[in-house]
């Protein structure tokens, strides 16, 4: 695992009126980066076999998962002095495997639907976006990393 990174396994609680799934709470050891801050939530959809962003953060931490549907998300480590510098991976996320990505600032990642339904991401961030001055880097995502070995989906 990239260092920083954090995974927490998502429980859903199912009768027959639907589902209930805690996403975050403020007592989860995942949730504290020292920066104790609530910037923003929001949902960002993408269609079958879509990708988006190689982007990364040197001040925000993301906390990623799927609502709705299964996806992808893509890690890279280049932080100067990190001890997985150039480690790459890849975190399945959504129906039949739930969980939250907590992803710190350096860490190059991107998002990828690997369902066949349109899949709905949802990231709680720690600092608001700001458009005048974003703490956003984009990098060109390489297509051979859509290779990258994972587990194999259970489409059943």
């Amino acid at each position: 695992m990239i260092d920083g990174i954090e995974v927490k396994e998502l429980k859903m609680i199912k009768d027959n009126r639907g589902f209930l799934m805690e996403i975050l709470r403020g007592s989860d050891k995942i949730k504290s980066d020292g920066q104790g801050a609530f910037g923003q939530m929001y949902i960002s959809t993408a269609y079958p076999a879509v990708i988006k962003g190689k982007h990364m953060h040197k001040l925000q931490t993301d906390h990623l998962t799927v609502i709705k549907g299964r996806g992808a998300i893509h890690l890279e480590d280049q932080r100067e002095g990190s001890p997985t510098k150039g480690k790459k991976e890849v975190i399945l996320v959504g129906e039949d495997n739930w969980k939250l990505v907590k992803i710190p600032p350096g860490i190059w990642h991107s998002t990828e639907n690997v369902g066949t339904e349109v899949c709905y991401f949802i990231n709680y961030v720690t600092r608001e976006y700001n458009h005048k001055e974003p703490d956003e880097y984009r990098g060109a995502f390489d297509e051979n990393e859509r290779k990258m070995p994972w587990k194999p989906l259970i489409m059943g």
